[in-house]
């Protein structure tokens, strides 16, 4: 931080350190990074001019991400297969749930349009952030009747709860410059999405998705939104075919991999062999068997959603790939996919420590930046004499809380 943003930058870094809440999206720390690429590959014209803005002389080139489309599916068949009442109004959220995606202003706006709605069914698909308590908004909205959530979905579930519902709700904000897969996915299921009027998905035609702007009246103005949708079978149809339409032409396999061969090809005259296998075509949802339903129950998370949210955190403290704390951040994740069984995060050892001893060889003392040593089921510093507990196996190594 201090070499590319100065004392301010150290500054920040230091409050980070401290356990301070901070504000890092104006920091990007991939400057020194963009400058020596040959070539920076980004995945909208919003991206590009943030780059730009951080290396004005950068090479930026920008190759639409490519999506698989599904094939598409009956909505009563795929409501069947879910379990969901074929006469419900059914909205959904099929992402990864964290702060940016305004959860608690779709379901404020929920409420509202289910007031008027009253057959209307909400579906939150995807793991959910531990800062976003889900749970605790739906009872105190009221909502518990009107909602569902799945927590994780294979790709095959997710692709058939999308094609059962009526509308996707996909907000995102602020961003960081990132093209949402998810999103992508909806509106090739053929399914009308309301997005953030912000960054990349401003990219996308008004005629095929709803665009919501960010301001004093947006809960009001998704509530409208929805109601309106629940009313206007027509719109629903345009929106989907259009934004179906806008995925074949601008965000399919093939094209993204002709983006990159040409890429290749003009910076390093590499001249690779086109792609022709089927991979760049459509995948068809699996309904299974029979009658057999599967209904939309909870399912139990996989690891996957354990790294996403640890991504998360570290994307939002503004870390890049090079950062040691990402390396400290893998070694865990491995010691989790190797130890982990039968839900349990950590394993005890035969010596009767609550801590792998691999991660305890990269731990340090935030504060004296010194390794620590496992003491009692604590980790101690032998420098400042700092105890950290240990909860369920996991360092508690924030300053505030050291005894």
């Amino acid at each position: 931080m201090k070499d590319l943003y100065g004392q301010n930058g150290a500054d920040v870094a230091n409050d980070v350190l401290r356990g301070v809440q901070v504000d890092l999206t104006k920091y990007a720390l991939s400057e020194d990074l963009i400058s020596n690429a040959a070539c920076v590959v980004v995945h909208s014209e919003y991206a590009r001019d943030q780059v730009q803005q951080l290396v004005p002389q950068s090479n930026v080139r920008v190759i639409r991400m490519g999506v698989l489309l599904p094939s598409l599916l009956d909505k009563q068949r795929a409501r069947r297969h879910l379990d969901i009442p074929d006469d419900a109004f059914v909205v959904s959220s099929i992402t990864h749930v964290n702060p940016m995606k305004r959860l608690p202003v779709v379901l404020r706006a929920f409420r509202k349009h289910v007031e008027r709605h009253p057959h209307s069914v909400f579906v939150i698909a995807g793991s959910v952030s531990p800062t976003v308590d889900l749970r605790r908004y739906i009872d105190i909205l009221g909502l518990s009747d009107h909602t569902r959530l799945t927590g994780y979905l294979s790709d095959n579930q997710a692709s058939i709860l999308a094609q059962a519902s009526d509308v996707a709700v996909n907000l995102r904000y602020p961003s960081t410059g990132e093209t949402s897969a998810s999103l992508l996915r909806l509106l090739g299921a053929r399914l009308p999405v309301v997005v953030t009027a912000h960054g990349s998905s401003l990219e996308i035609p008004e005629e095929a998705a709803i665009h919501l702007p960010v301001d004093r009246y947006e809960e009001e103005t998704l509530a409208e939104y929805l109601s309106w949708l629940a009313t206007d079978s027509q719109a629903c149809r345009s929106y989907g075919n259009n934004a179906r339409a806008f995925i074949e032409r601008n965000h399919s396999m093939a094209n993204a991999v002709k983006g990159y061969r040409d890429v290749l090809k003009s910076v390093w005259n590499l001249d690779l062999p086109e792609v022709t296998v089927s991979v760049l075509g459509e995948t068809a949802p699996e309904l299974g068997s029979g009658h057999q339903r599967a209904g939309i129950a909870s399912e139990e998370t996989p690891r996957e959603s354990v790294y996403s949210d640890v991504a998360d955190g570290l994307h939002y403290l503004g870390l890049t790939s090079h950062d040691g704390t990402i390396q400290k951040a893998a070694s865990a994740l491995a010691y989790l996919d190797i130890r982990s069984s039968k839900g349990d995060a950590f394993m005890a050892h035969d010596n009767g420590q609550c801590i792998d001893p691999e991660l305890l060889k990269i731990l340090a003392c935030p504060v004296c930046k010194v390794s620590v040593r496992l003491e009692d089921s604590q980790l101690v510093c032998d420098q400042c004499g700092r105890h950290y507990r240990i909860e369920d196996g996991i360092p508690i190594m924030l300053v505030d809380e050291q005894t």
